[in-house]
């Protein structure tokens, strides 16, 4: 009997002790493929987040340890908050645009939110904006930039008029700003990159610890508009 406990435990703690190594093979095959640069930050620190995550049980409501669970704006929130700030989108394009932002925050993991704050700040929901810059559209997406995106994405864009299309602009304008939340260290940063360019926020990211004007009012009304978000869905 002795003997059979034995065994058993010398395999239990062979088990656990092979289970401990592979999460380590894993993990570390992961830092560096992030320090080769073959993945973001982004994706390294979800990845890793994800493995060292408790295990919680959920109930079949989908909540965790039977707490409600708080999810994203729905589509029709999306099309509420575009029809409420927007005068030049007409009910059926909003329709189609609300659509089209959960769709393409769900593929990059954006917060949707996040991009109707982007909206309001750079155009103040007019598809027709256009910056003394030359930046386009909705997500005030520069011409360049949007053939460079348009490039990677496969699609083809018929020059600056094509930036006019609210539902080009916008899926360009969520796509830059993936890349961007990839490429740097967190929201603010990514946001900072928007808006001065990526070139530009590096090599002024260490000169200054102040949050930029910009940034600073995306934030805001971000903010605020997650407090409508939650009062929708609570209506």
């Amino acid at each position: 009997m002795f003997t059979r406990f034995q065994n058993s435990f010398i395999l239990y703690i062979f088990g656990v002790s092979r289970i401990i190594f592979l999460f380590s093979v894993i993990i570390l095959s992961f830092f560096i493929l992030h320090k080769l640069g073959l993945i973001s930050n982004r994706q390294a620190s979800r990845t890793v987040s994800t493995f060292l995550k408790p295990y919680s049980p959920k109930y079949e409501d989908g909540s965790l340890n039977g707490d409600t669970v708080t999810s994203g704006p729905s589509e029709n929130d999306i099309l509420k908050l575009i029809l409420r700030f927007s005068d030049e989108i007409s009910s059926s394009q909003a329709k189609k645009l609300a659509k089209l932002i959960i769709e393409e925050c769900d593929n990059y993991e954006i917060d949707p939110s996040l991009v109707l704050a982007i909206i309001q700040v750079e155009s103040n929901f007019s598809p027709t904006a256009v910056s003394d810059k030359g930046a386009i559209g909705l997500m005030q997406v520069m011409p360049s930039t949007a053939e460079y995106l348009a490039e990677k994405l496969g699609i083809s864009i018929s020059g600056k008029k094509g930036l006019h299309d609210p539902f080009l602009n916008v899926r360009l304008g969520i796509y830059y700003l993936s890349l961007l939340e990839g490429r740097f260290d967190n929201v603010e940063d990514a946001l900072f990159a928007y808006y001065y360019g990526p070139g530009r926020f590096e090599s002024n990211r260490y000169v200054t610890r102040k949050l930029p004007w910009y940034v600073r009012r995306v934030l805001s009304f971000k903010s605020l508009l997650d407090d409508e978000i939650l009062l929708l869905s609570q209506s």
